[in-house]
């Protein structure tokens, strides 16, 4: 079992340098040295030119030593994995594996099966070069081929993750609060209702923290991978995220990352198409632990290499979080779960537009599917897969419809009202957009904040939004959404009133009023 295992951790080894693409950036170099030392013979070239060539030919060596060096830790960190949880599964122990994989059989051995996999491996069909440099270069799609690989790798190993998690707990022990995780924020609802400007309003407050872009592609345990990225990290500088709606995203800037902990421990739910909806009873034995613990390192890891040393309090957005409120407030009894609710013409049209547009992206660029599966942002694109409630299973060849679309929206929200609990804050997206401060005030005051003028400072992320017409769909499907929306409305988070002046006694002058003489 130990050689299977070890002969497996080369395969992965040797998959992992070529998916990161170590030959092309490795001849690149050789090139550009060849040329560089070419240049710096050329007598037809003054000093001033050479000197420019050379500066030029540095900056391109640094920058592929840089992703050689990535490349090479990531294939590592994959191929030491695959005997980490072997041991881990009670198959072998680690010494054993050491004391094999140290042997001169073995190393022998592996060189000739490491080169035979590579040119094995080399003749598979792959895309060709030059579309992986056009999409490398494509704004929509940030990431070059290292990043992309780390995070295939990220993707694939979810239970390696959930595992390697425990780990992180018992060695960091000292960074990690448990306090931290107590009256944790989740924001849940259906996408394009204001979840992404909720999380960033709320995560700019220094006492809250929230899984950032810094996290991925390892996100249950931000800790270790936080002390391994930072001689990495690159600057924090912002840019329009890929929904094409004007929300500027950074490395620091909060997302949705929570997903993966779910798909780790509920990966019956993401099967056949859809995400099926959790029942409110549907507990696991050993999740709350790991929820909790997953939520005080990610308030240690912001502490520790993040933009949050003062946090002590765990926020998190997550959509797919509307198919399982009963079991939030089961699970965890002193959270509390902010609902934005949007009209369903303007959610719906959202939609669509969203839809389209993931499709396009995806159909361009496979990795941005990829991407999105591997977060569990099951919700556009060629990555749909609806929430189904109930025993409905919505059919994804119909989400050009509107009717796709609303029949989800009234399924997720008749159920949020079957299931909400005291602690369920239901935040009228349309009128917090048309009168900020004082909701985010309510909104600062039910969630017990420790300041909420920060809170209040926030307004300026919001706009009103355009009027929608009524979309396209059958007249009782339509009156079924708009009683549901009033009924929300009516049970949605309410400002205090603004104080008024008592009114003045009869043949007195308001006392507000001075007199003129």
């Amino acid at each position: 079992m130990i050689l299977a295992a070890l002969l497996l951790s080369v395969l992965v080894f040797v998959a992992a340098l070529r998916l990161t693409r170590v030959e092309p950036a490795a001849r690149r170099t050789l090139a550009t040295a060849r040329e560089a030392s070419a240049a710096m013979r050329d007598p037809t070239l003054d000093d001033d030119a050479k000197e420019a060539l050379a500066r030029r030919a540095a900056g391109r060596m640094l920058g592929a030593f840089a992703h050689l060096a990535l490349a090479g830790a990531a294939a590592l960190a994959a191929a030491g994995a695959v005997v980490w949880a072997g041991a881990q599964a009670g198959l072998y122990t680690l010494a054993g594996a050491e004391a094999v994989a140290t042997g001169w059989p073995f190393l022998a051995g592996s060189t000739v099966f490491a080169i035979l996999a590579w040119i094995a491996v080399s003749r598979l069909p792959r895309r060709d070069a030059a579309a992986d440099d056009a999409a490398d270069a494509d704004p929509e799609v940030p990431y070059g081929a290292a990043d992309r690989a780390l995070h295939r790798i990220g993707f694939a190993t979810l239970g390696v993750q959930r595992r390697m998690a425990q780990t992180e707990a018992e060695r960091h022990a000292a960074a990690i609060d448990l306090a931290h995780a107590r009256r944790p924020i989740f924001i849940a609802s259906l996408p394009r209702a204001g979840t992404t400007v909720t999380l960033q309003a709320l995560a700019s407050l220094p006492e809250l923290a929230s899984a950032t872009y810094r996290h991925m592609p390892f996100p249950l345990f931000p800790l270790t991978w936080g002390e391994t990225s930072r001689r990495f990290r690159r600057e924090a500088s912002e840019a329009e995220r890929a929904h094409g709606d004007g929300l500027s995203v950074g490395f620091d800037s909060p997302e949705a990352f929570e997903e993966p902990a779910w798909m780790a421990w509920w990966p019956e739910h993401y099967r056949g198409g859809v995400v099926r909806a959790w029942a409110p009873d549907e507990r696991r034995e050993g999740f709350e632990r790991f929820m909790r613990s997953h939520m005080a390192r990610v308030v240690a890891a912001e502490r520790r290499h993040g933009t949050r040393p003062e946090a002590r309090r765990y926020v998190a957005k997550n959509n797919a979080g509307i198919a399982r409120i009963g079991l939030l407030h089961a699970t965890f009894p002193d959270a509390s779960v902010v609902v934005p609710v949007r009209h369903p013409w303007a959610q719906v049209a959202s939609l669509m537009r969203q839809h389209a547009r993931f499709e396009r992206l995806h159909r361009k660029d496979p990795f941005g599917r990829r991407y999105m599966e591997g977060l569990g942002h099951f919700e556009f694109g060629q990555a749909l897969r609806p929430l189904a409630f109930g025993t409905a299973r919505p059919d994804r060849a119909r989400a050009h419809e509107p009717a796709f679309w609303l029949e989800i929206w009234c399924a997720a929200f008749e159920t949020l009202l079957a299931q909400a609990g005291p602690r369920t804050i239901l935040v009228d997206h349309e009128a917090l957009s048309a009168d900020p401060a004082p909701h985010l005030a309510a909104l600062a005051e039910a969630l017990a904040l420790d300041d909420p003028a920060a809170l209040v400072a926030q307004a300026g992320r919001l706009r009103p939004g355009r009027t929608v017409p009524a979309p396209d769909a059958p007249a009782e499907l339509l009156a079924r959404a708009e009683a549901l929306h009033r009924a929300l409305v009516a049970r949605a988070l309410r400002p205090h009133p603004t104080p008024q002046p008592e009114p003045a006694f009869a043949g007195e002058a308001p006392t507000s009023i001075r007199s003129a003489s």
